[in-house]
C-alpha cells in the first residue's frame, strides 16, 4: 500500500511538471526567440552606437528597478502557495494589495533620486544618451509590479497567462510599433524613439497582465478580508531581495564595466552576447517556474520525497536541453552573433565563455531555488555575496586587458562558484541532491 501511494505520488509529480513544464518550456521557446529577435531588430535598426547607448540604459536601468519590489516578487511564490494550501484567501489578498503598495512607494523614490543623478551628471551633454536615460526612468515601476503580478499567477500555476505579457505581447508590441514607426515616419530610429517605444509596450503588456490576474483571483479572494503580516513579509522578503540583487549583478555587472572601461559600443555587443547565452540555461529556468511553488508545499508538507523527485526530474530535464543549446553555440555562435550585425562577431568567443556559465546553471540544477524555498535565504545569501565579490574582482582585474574576454571569465568563475557551492550546501544541509547525477541519496522526511 505505501509502495502504491509512493508510486502514485512520484507519478503525479512526473505528470504537473511535464504538463506544466511543457506549457513553460514552450512560452520560454516563444518568449527567447521574441527577445532575441526584437534585439537583432534594434540593433539593425539604431546601428552600434545607439544600440550601445541603448543596451547601456537598460542594464543600468534594470539594476536600478531591482529593489524596488522589496523582494516581494520571490516572497510572493514562496507564500502564496503555502496560503492557496492552506485556503488562506485573506493573507493571499492582504500580500497582494501590501506589495503593489510598497513597490510603487519604492519605485517613485528610485525614480525621483535616479532623476536628479541623471540631471547634474548628463544634463550638459544632453542628446540622445541624456534623453534616453530619462525616458528609462518609467520603467521602473512597470517593471517592478509587472514582476509581482507574474509571481502570483505562477503561486497558483497558472503558468501560460503568467509569462504570456512579458514574453510574448511586450517583444510584439515592439517590435511591431518600432517598425511601423520608421516606415511611416521614414526616419532611422535612434536609441530615444526605441526607449520609448519599449516603456509603450511594456504598460500594454502590463495593463493585459493586470486584468488576467484580476480574472483568475478574484473567484477564490471574493469575500474575503485582507490580513496583513507586513512585519512578517517585509523580514522575509528583504532578505530575498539581497539575493536577487546579488544574482543580478553576477548577471549583469559586467555589461555595465565594460561600458565604463571600454565605451558603450563594445558593450553594446557584450550585452547581446550575454541574451543569446541565456538560452543555455532558459531550460532550467522554464521548469524552476514550475519546480519553485512544488518545493515549497513539499517543504511545507515535510514530503522531502517529494521534494527529491521534484528536484531530479527538473534539473536532468533542464540540462540535457542545455548540452544541445551549448553545443549548437559552439557550432554557430559566430553566425548567431552575425544577425545583430557584422561588428557584432567579435563577441564571439565571450559568447562561448557565457554559454559555460549557464550550462553550469544548468548542471547544479534547482540548488538556489530550494534554498530559497525552504528558508535557507540567509545561507544563499552568504554564498552570493562572496560570488559577487568575486565577480566584482575578477571583472577590475581582467577586463581592462581582456575586454569582453575578461568580463566572460569572471563571470564564468564566480557563477561556478556560487551554483556549486550552492548544490553541495543544500546536500549536506537536506540531504537533497541538486545537480545533475550527482551521487547522493533521496531526502528523509524531516
Amino acid at each position: 500500500m505505501k509502495q502504491t501511494t509512493l508510486h502514485r505520488t512520484e507519478t503525479n509529480v512526473s505528470r504537473i511538471l511535464a504538463k506544466s513544464g511543457s506549457i513553460s518550456f514552450m512560452m520560454n521557446v516563444a518568449g527567447v526567440g521574441l527577445a532575441v529577435l526584437m534585439q537583432v531588430v534594434l540593433a539593425r535598426l539604431l546601428g552600434v552606437v545607439s544600440y550601445g547607448y541603448y543596451a547601456f540604459v537598460m542594464t543600468v536601468i534594470t539594476f536600478v528597478a531591482f529593489p524596488a519590489n522589496l523582494g516581494f516578487d520571490t516572497a510572493i511564490v514562496r507564500f502564496v502557495s503555502s496560503y492557496k494550501a492552506d485556503q488562506l484567501w485573506g493573507e493571499v489578498k492582504g500580500l497582494l494589495r501590501r506589495a503593489n503598495q510598497l513597490t510603487l512607494l519604492v519605485s517613485l523614490v528610485l525614480m525621483g533620486i535616479s532623476g536628479v543623478v541623471i540631471y547634474v551628471m548628463y544634463r550638459n551633454s544632453g542628446g540622445e544618451f541624456y534623453y534616453t536615460f530619462l525616458t528609462s526612468l518609467l520603467i521602473i515601476p512597470l517593471m517592478a509590479t509587472a514582476t509581482l503580478r507574474q509571481s502570483s499567477l505562477l503561486a497558483l500555476k497558472e503558468v501560460l497567462v503568467a509569462q504570456l505579457p512579458e514574453k510574448v505581447l511586450r517583444p510584439v508590441f515592439c517590435i511591431v510599433i518600432l517598425y511601423a514607426y520608421t516606415v511611416l515616419f521614414h526616419v532611422k530610429a535612434g536609441a530615444f524613439e526605441a526607449m520609448v517605444i519599449f516603456v509603450g509596450s511594456m504598460l500594454l503588456s502590463y495593463l493585459f497582465g493586470a486584468w488576467v490576474l484580476n480574472r483568475k483571483l478574484t473567484p477564490h479572494t471574493k469575500g474575503h478580508p485582507h490580513r496583513f503580516q507586513t512585519k512578517h513579509w517585509l523580514s522575509e522578503s528583504t532578505s530575498l531581495m539581497v539575493n536577487s540583487g546579488m544574482y543580478l549583478i553576477l548577471g549583469q555587472l559586467s555589461v555595465v564595466m565594460i561600458g565604463m572601461m571600454h565605451g558603450t559600443s563594445e558593450s553594446g555587443i557584450f550585452s547581446a552576447a550575454v541574451r543569446i547565452a541565456t538560452m543555455v540555461s532558459f531550460a532550467i529556468t522554464s521548469i524552476n517556474m514550475i519546480a519553485a511553488p512544488m518545493i515549497s508545499e513539499s517543504y511545507a508538507k515535510g514530503d522531502m520525497k517529494q521534494m527529491q523527485k521534484v528536484c531530479t526530474l527538473s534539473g536532468r530535464s533542464g540540462f540535457a536541453f542545455a548540452g544541445l543549446v551549448f553545443l549548437t553555440i559552439l557550432l554557430l555562435g559566430q553566425w548567431i552573433l552575425g544577425l545583430f550585425g557584422e561588428e557584432f562577431k567579435a563577441g564571439t568567443t565571450a559568447l562561448i565563455l557565457l554559454s559555460l556559465s549557464h550550462l553550469v546553471h544548468s548542471y547544479c540544477g534547482q540548488s538556489g531555488t530550494v534554498m530559497t524555498m525552504t528558508g535557507q535565504q540567509r545561507a544563499s545569501s552568504r554564498i552570493l555575496m562572496i560570488s559577487t565579490v568575486l565577480n566584482v574582482a575578477f571583472n577590475l582585474l581582467l577586463i581592462p586587458s581582456l575586454g569582453m574576454i575578461g568580463a566572460a571569465m569572471a563571470n564564468l568563475l564566480s557563477t561556478a562558484f556560487c551554483y556549486f557551492s550552492m548544490m553541495f550546501k543544500v546536500k549536506r544541509s537536506m540531504q537533497i541532491v541538486t545537480g545533475v547525477w550527482m551521487p547522493g541519496r533521496t531526502g528523509s522526511k524531516s
